[in-house]
Parts: structure tokens; sequence; C-alpha cells
């Protein structure tokens, strides 16, 4: 695929914007696993900005502080876990709301974080630690193209696409996972069948706020060796969309993660052009067939026909809209919103049909019916 939109002129689609995709992925996709877990037993983690944040500082300060980067991952895990147990506290035990108790949590860890970071390494010069080295998997690193962005990467970013199966795994096809789900559905239920809601939810909250902290540390000490204030810009928030986008399942999560990690590294590639380049035009060709024919196969009866007409007509307009190449030209600062812009859209076209669980953002007390 990369090879084919390489051929529509100078295209940003090459091994190093693939490269770029999946590191930009990484942190998304580990604080959207955690969020899925979370969501589906029942708790909306709006907290995962803060999270995430915290995660990045304390990595980056612990390292610092004691030469290990493994030590300031581990560190990374826990600051989010200590926001995970406030999280919890407030909307599992005091049955606050979610959503306010997240967004409490969020400023709470911009300002922690902000101070700490003026009062430590505010009269020093800008701090850079040696970053997580890559591991490469000898043979496949080698495949044309794919390979060097596969296979010769950091290994959180290795685990992060990992946790993707094994998320599936245990939500569909363990005890533990159908209890989760259960939590989430019918909470009532599972506790009549002797599951503890409570403990099934704080679960959740700890393991979101875990990945959370540890996307944070990919970001901080993986990927670039320093810390600014506010690095995660917004990050947990592309998390949550992701989890919307992808219908709460691992491998919808996973796609709309690398959706917008990928579009995030198009910006970058694209940050010091004006023209859209022909290669775009090919990439939203190849995205609206494949949309429209997707819509064909899951309607039913006379929706199936008039589905197919417009994907036929949608077609037509993408490929002729590729022939003649049209020269449109954008501001930079249209190229830098893309991922958020795409998240906007997820929101709007794909909230109202979307099968939450029934009782997200729901306090449960045993003994409801």
């Amino acid at each position: 695929m990369i090879s084919l939109l390489a051929n529509f002129g100078v295209s940003p689609f090459d091994t190093d914007w693939l490269t770029s995709a999946l590191v930009l992925t990484t942190p998304i996709l580990l604080a959207a696993i955690g969020e899925l877990v979370s969501e589906r037993a029942g708790v909306l983690n709006v907290g995962l900005e803060g999270m995430m944040l915290s995660g990045a500082f304390f990595s980056y300060y612990v390292a610092w502080e004691s030469g290990s980067l493994a030590v300031g991952v581990f560190a990374g895990i826990a600051a989010g876990i200590m926001f995970g147990v406030v999280m919890g506290l407030l909307s599992i035990e005091a049955g606050a709301d979610q959503i306010v108790s997240g967004v409490g949590i969020n400023l709470a860890a911009i300002g922690l974080t902000s101070y700490l970071f003026d009062q430590i390494f505010g009269n020093l010069a800008q701090i850079v630690l040696p970053t997580v080295g890559v591991v490469r998997i000898p043979g496949l690193a080698d495949i044309p193209s794919i390979g060097p962005a596969l296979f010769d990467q950091d290994v959180v970013l290795y685990l992060a696409f990992l946790l993707v199966p094994a998320a599936w795994f245990l939500l569909y096809r363990t005890k533990w996972g159908l209890a989760v789900r259960a939590a989430g559905e019918l909470p009532a239920a599972a506790d009549t069948a002797g599951i503890s809601v409570r403990r099934v939810r704080w679960a959740g909250v700890l393991v979101a706020s875990g990945l959370a902290g540890l996307a944070g540390a990919h970001l901080a000490i993986v990927q670039v060796g320093i810390f600014h204030q506010e690095m995660t810009a917004g990050r947990g928030f592309l998390a949550l969309v992701a989890v919307i986008f992808g219908r709460w399942r691992p491998l919808g999560v996973l796609g709309a993660c690398f959706a917008l990690g990928g579009t995030d590294a198009l910006q970058l590639r694209l940050a010091d052009r004006s023209e859209v380049p022909r290669a775009l035009w090919g990439a939203l060709v190849a995205v609206a067939v494949a949309f429209m024919l997707y819509k064909a196969l899951v309607s039913r009866g006379r929706a199936r026909g008039t589905t197919l007409v417009a994907a036929c007509l949608v077609a037509g307009a993408a490929i002729g809209l590729l022939v003649s190449t049209p020269h449109v030209f954008l501001p930079i600062q249209l190229w830098r919103s893309l991922p958020y812009l795409l998240a906007l859209v997820v929101l709007a076209g794909g909230v109202t049909r979307a099968r939450m669980p029934s009782k997200l953002t729901l306090p449960y007390y045993r003994g409801e019916s």
C-alpha cells in the first residue's frame, strides 16, 4: 500500500511516515486499551489526560534522579495509578459524577506537574535524557518498506500492539472479561451472580490509569527524552475518542488509534507544504470507496441497492478527483489540527450510532435492582 501511494508523485506515505505513525499511535493506544476496559466495566475515565501527563513528568523526573530508564517507566505507571486511586475513590466509592471527577483530575495534574517542573527544573537548562533504545527483530526488520517501521521499534511499542489481542482474549474468552462486561451492562445481575461490581470497576480504573501512566512515560522518556509542560497535548482525549470510534471493541480501538496517530504523522510531514499532495487524494479515494463498500455490505434489503448506487457515485467522483488532481492550497495551521478535526468528525458522526455500555457513567450501589 505504501509503495502504491508512493507512485502518486512525491508521497508523504512512505516508510518514515509509517514509522512516525506507529510511534505516535503508541501512547494513544496504550491509554485507549486501558480506557476500553474501564468503560466496559462502567467507569468513564475522563482523567486520562491528567494521568498521562503525570506519568510523563514523574517518569522523566525519576529517570533523571535514578539514572535508570526502567525505574522511570515504573514511576510513570505508579503516577498514573496514583491518580487512578483518586478517580476510584470519587467515582466508585463516593458515587461522584465521573465526568466532573475526571476533569478535576486533569486540572490537578496540570497544576501539580507545572508547579513541580518549575520548582525542580526552572533554573536548569533543558535536560535531555537518553531514550529507550529499539529492539530489532532479525529477518522481519529486513522486509522492504514495512520491515524497518514494524520490527525495529522500542519495546513499549511492541507491548502496546500486543495488548490488543490480549484485551480481546481477556474480555471475550475469560470469566474475568465476562465480569467486566457484566459490570458495565447489567451490574445488578452480576451482583446477584456473586460478582463484586465494586472490585471489577476498581480493577478497570486501575488498569486504565496504569496504562495511561505508561503512555505518558512513552511520550517523555521513550520518544524524546525530555519533558515540557502539558506535553500530552490532548492525547488523553484522543484516546477517549478512539474508544468511541472503535465501538468499544479492541480491534476497532486499534484501527481508530492508528487513524489518529497516522493523521498526526501526516500533519508533521505536510507541515511545510501548502498544496495538497496527489498521494493524499489517492488515500481519500481508498478510504471513501472502502467506507461505501462496507456500508453496502452491512445494509439489507432495498437499503443495500441504494447504498451500492451511492458507493458507485462516491467511487466515481473520488476517482475523477484523483485523475484531475486539483490544486488545493491549505494553511499550515489546518494541517496541524488534522488529528483534532478527525476527532470532531468522529464525535459528530459516530456517538449517536455507537452502542456504549448501558451503565457507563452510572454509579452502582449494592442491592439496586
